[in-house]
């Protein structure tokens, strides 16, 4: 039989271990991934692999509710907003799936596609279907209460797990299959080859609660949230989210058999990469749970610094300005929760031109990935004692979470001086330490605390 994944919405955390072992004794499934639908429940999907690995047949078959989108009226997607699968340069070589002239008042590809063809977005494997298969693949799309079938083309990624849906389709295909949103549909894909992802047979683990281990490795005064967990050959992996009343972060964690292993700390630790610890498999599972990527920061950034003083001058400037700023716009930082990062580069935006760390052109959310690049290509001082306003101070993520923050003007002495910075509670930028309260806190929960001048020639 192809591979089916079979999607259920609404799950609560407690009810998840029921359900996994319901998975593995009853229908043996192969992978079950539950992610966190930002509802206070699950979207859990479980995975049967075809066992015939290599036959030319083979295919993924996806269950469950349906949108629909694209096309002028979906007012649902920006003007602007784009597809996965295609971009502008697309359009040509594709006539099936466009109109013919951009649809007035908009210029992104989303508000082109022709609301008539028949087009689909799905959350795709891409170890399974790369993004190259998928461009010239086509789908069958059923409706389960009818009996319709119609083929369709991938052109985008979704939709959000929060929908609880597995698919969002064309107006038109929707309308073909006698389908209506929030229907169930069932979409079949084809892999290149037969393709199928590896597994040892062993199936999901069961009796294992996040909840019960996470409370038994993370403080107290840190409020636990889960955001994926996936469950393959006899290991569960899983993602959660640390909030304190300052720092906050992720952990990957590994549990096999009765021991449970930290694989990864950081302010965010997506996208999970494959390594010797995390299975390819286990990685495209676990980044189901990416959020929907921001754009990039809008509006001007500040003109680069003429001279070191210059820059310092920038950039305190630039923190006093950012006061009392939301930082809970961008879906990485988790409702502001994880935007220290995040807020100190948007300063540096503003006040010098350009982040001090990037990630995909946006800025930087990784406090590790600051750290690493304040090291390699800024000015590291001796000491607090040489920290001017502008300068950077940073505990960087250990054993516990870290944070970053912006020197600011000094009152009563070197340990009186202010620091600026996103605090996870309330999520929004703030004069919200000094040095010495900032010190105390990092180096008490057993964390370096640096200072760095930012190098002109950076920006």
């Amino acid at each position: 039989m192809p591979t089916r994944i079979d999607t259920i919405s609404g799950v609560p955390e407690g009810d998840l271990q029921d359900l996994i072992r319901d998975f593995k004794e009853i229908d043996h499934v192969d992978v079950a991934t539950a992610i966190n639908d930002g509802k206070g429940t699950f979207t859990v999907e479980a995975t049967i692999f075809d066992r015939a690995a290599g036959a030319s047949d083979a295919a993924i078959t996806l269950t469950g509710k349906m949108s629909t989108f694209g096309g002028p009226d979906d007012t649902g997607v920006r003007p602007d907003e784009g597809l996965s699968l295609f971009d502008a340069s697309d359009i040509a070589a594709n006539p099936d799936l466009f109109l013919p002239t951009q649809p007035s008042g908009t210029t992104g590809v989303a508000r082109r596609l022709n609301p008539q063809a028949k087009y689909l977005a799905c959350r795709w494997d891409l170890n399974l279907t790369p993004k190259r298969f998928l461009k010239t693949a086509t789908v069958v799309v059923s409706n389960p209460a009818n009996g319709k079938s119609e083929r369709a083309r991938p052109a985008d990624t979704g939709p959000a797990v929060a929908t609880g849906r597995v698919a969002d389709l064309s107006p038109g295909l929707a309308t073909a299959l006698g389908l209506k949103t929030d229907d169930s549909c069932e979409v079949q894909i084809p892999t290149p080859g037969g393709t199928q992802l590896p597994s040892t047979g062993s199936g999901v683990a069961v009796g294992v609660s996040p909840a019960a281990i996470d409370s038994t490795i993370f403080p107290a005064d840190m409020t636990r949230k889960l955001v994926v967990l996936a469950t393959t050959d006899g290991a569960t992996f899983w993602v959660t989210n640390q909030i304190g009343p300052n720092e906050g972060g992720q952990t990957l964690l590994r549990h096999v058999g009765n021991k449970t292993d930290i694989l990864l700390s950081d302010t965010t630790v997506f996208p999970v990469k494959t390594s010797d610890q995390i299975p390819a498999a286990v990685a495209a599972e676990l980044n189901k749970a990416v959020p929907d990527l921001a754009p990039a920061p809008s509006g001007p950034g500040g003109s680069p610094p003429v001279s070191d003083a210059d820059l310092n001058a920038k950039m305190f400037a630039g923190a006093k300005a950012f006061v009392d700023h939301d930082t809970s716009k961008d879906p990485r930082t988790d409702n502001g929760n994880l935007a220290c990062a995040w807020a100190v580069n948007e300063v540096a935006r503003l006040a010098l031109g350009k982040p001090i760390s990037t990630d995909g052109g946006r800025n930087g959310v990784s406090t590790i990935q600051m750290f690493d690049v304040l090291n390699a290509h800024h000015t590291p001082l001796n000491s607090a004692d040489d920290a001017k306003p502008g300068t950077i101070i940073i505990a960087p993520t250990g054993k516990r979470h870290g944070h970053v923050g912006i020197v600011g003007a000094t009152t009563g002495g070197v340990g009186g001086t202010l620091v600026y910075s996103n605090k996870s509670v309330p999520g929004v930028f703030k004069q919200n330490f000094t040095i010495k309260s900032f010190t105390d806190h990092y180096t008490g929960i057993g964390l370096k605390v640096l200072f760095f001048a930012l190098k002109r020639d950076q920006f």
